[in-house]
């Protein structure tokens, strides 16, 4: 099973992967940094070497790495709210009808007709499902020459 692969609810999963890959890199990347400001420290205060031995002294590192957090966090709300708002459109495009906390399945006859006069059958399929057909009884089409002839 490949990592692209789809969940059992159709969502795609490139998304959760892609954010999921970039979350750590923001986590690995911050570690290493206070590792660095870390080592800046330990040069100037135990080691004795200049403030700026590290090109920029040990405040301006802390702002630097306090810049880069805002803006890894900025950048995690983007990646949730992209996420969350993709899922809320799938979510609701897979809305499902429930008739007496059942799970309805609906089948027209002929297939992908509009309009016109249906009988609707319900069928239980199981104590979570039920199925309703829908079967053309009158056609538009005949509804419509039935106007024009009055």
């Amino acid at each position: 099973m490949s990592k692209t692969s789809k969940k059992a609810d159709g969502t795609d999963n490139k998304l959760v992967i892609k954010y999921h890959m970039l979350s750590k890199i923001f986590i690995i990347i911050s570690i290493l940094f206070i590792v660095w400001i870390s080592i800046v420290a330990l040069g100037i205060f135990i080691l004795e070497l200049e403030p700026n031995w590290a090109f920029l002294n040990l405040e301006n590192w802390i702002i630097a790495w306090c810049v880069m957090t805002v803006i890894f966090i900025m950048l995690e709300i983007i990646f949730y709210v992209q996420y969350t708002s993709k899922m809320n459109k799938i979510v609701e495009s897979n809305e499902s009808e429930f008739v007496h906390g059942k799970r309805l399945y609906v089948y027209t006859h002929p297939a992908g007709t509009e309009g016109g006069i249906f009988s609707k059958t319900y069928i239980s399929i199981d104590e979570n499902s039920v199925l309703r057909l829908r079967e053309v009884i009158i056609s538009p089409n005949e509804i419509w020459s039935e106007k024009e002839e009055n």
